[in-house]
């Protein structure tokens, strides 16, 4: 008997020890919760949670922003939008897709000198656009890192709209692009020099009685002026916690009726030159200084900071500092960066 219960209870001891090594199995694999035993996946260009596969790369289109070719499509999806300044002082969108999609883009325009400067911080980079000066072509394909989907030899992933005057009126979409056989096989996220913290759409209160940590100065609105036809303004939407952007006092629309709207908008005052290179009527384009070091203005939550943006070089990324040296964070979101010529006016209030 006594054998016999010796048995028994080896038995239970060794059953009791299988179950427990196989709980230990089942707690270390469970991602029942949704998240990865390292935490959620977060966008590199917006800090914001992601289910997408982050290895992919990012995808450039430059976007249109004269008259004709408003009202604008997809720009509203883009992680990423830098504003650049043109011929006869219009501007035209760098718009940086990486988390997000669109399943309409343009009106899809031509590159400028400074393009492939920006996206070489963001490298691999894919880049559709319409065409080019062949000056600019030829510096777009000898851009290491950046893969070239320009319309003339991609034509299969554009269309012309007939609703629309050329050349207004060429249009795409990030599936489109995505799937052309020069951007099959490329991986590789993007790197940013922005840094992103949800802490800064609370920012402290004003102190009271005079002590503790001073309230940052507010960013309610920014107007500035790219040149006497092309007016911006920011307004901070508190409900929704972002800015809402303006051309003048009109509503900055995309097709679907939406107005544009940004978490973050970063202000750099930047050189801008007559180039070399001419456009297809026989205009000099403007020359964009992205490397160096210059006057930067950050509204965020409703407040802002005046400080300096920093790259040392083209093989660097953009970083944004106050006036003490220290990182200016981003909430986050979408961000609109400006270029704006250096001599242009602004106004936070």
């Amino acid at each position: 008997m006594f054998l016999e219960m010796r048995k028994f209870l080896s038995v239970v001891m060794l059953a009791l020890l299988l179950a427990a090594c196989g709980g230990d199995e089942l707690t270390d694999g469970d991602t029942s919760a949704g998240e990865s035993p390292e935490g959620p996946t977060l966008c590199p260009l917006t800090g914001v949670e992601t289910t997408i596969d982050i290895s992919r790369p990012a995808l450039a289109v430059k976007i249109d922003n004269a008259p004709p070719s408003r009202p604008q499509a997809g720009i509203e999806a883009a992680d990423i939008v830098w504003e650049e300044i043109g011929e006869g002082g219009l501007t035209r969108f760098l718009s940086i897709f990486h988390c997000s999609d669109a399943p309409t883009l343009g009106a899809v325009r031509s590159a400028r000198t400074v393009d492939p400067d920006i996206l070489l911080e963001y490298q691999p980079v894919l880049f559709g656009y319409s065409g080019a000066n062949p000056q600019v072509l030829n510096k777009v394909a000898s851009t290491e890192g950046v893969i070239d989907l320009v319309h003339g030899a991609n034509p299969d992933a554009y269309t012309r709209e007939s609703s629309r005057r050329s050349p207004y009126n060429l249009f795409s979409s990030t599936e489109k692009l995505r799937n052309l056989p020069p951007a099959e096989d490329v991986e590789g996220p993007p790197k940013t020099g922005f840094v992103f913290n949800a802490d800064v759409l609370n920012p402290p209160a004003s102190p009271a009685g005079g002590t503790g940590a001073a309230a940052p100065p507010p960013g309610n609105s920014v107007t500035f002026s790219y040149s006497p036809s092309t007016n911006v303004r920011y307004t901070y939407d508190p409900a929704g916690k972002r800015y809402l952007r303006f051309h003048g006092d009109t509503a900055h629309k995309v097709n679907s009726g939406d107005q544009v709207s940004a978490v973050n908008v970063v202000v750099m005052k930047v050189e801008v030159v007559p180039g070399t290179v001419r456009d297809a009527s026989g205009t000099l384009t403007q020359d964009t200084t992205v490397v160096g070091s210059g006057e930067a203005t950050i509204l965020r939550g409703g407040t802002s900071v005046t400080g300096t943006w920093n790259r040392a070089s083209l093989g660097d990324n953009t970083t944004l500092t106050d006036a003490s040296g220290n990182t200016v964070e981003l909430a986050p979101g979408n961000t609109w960066v400006h270029l704006l010529p250096q001599e242009r006016p602004l106004t936070v209030q």
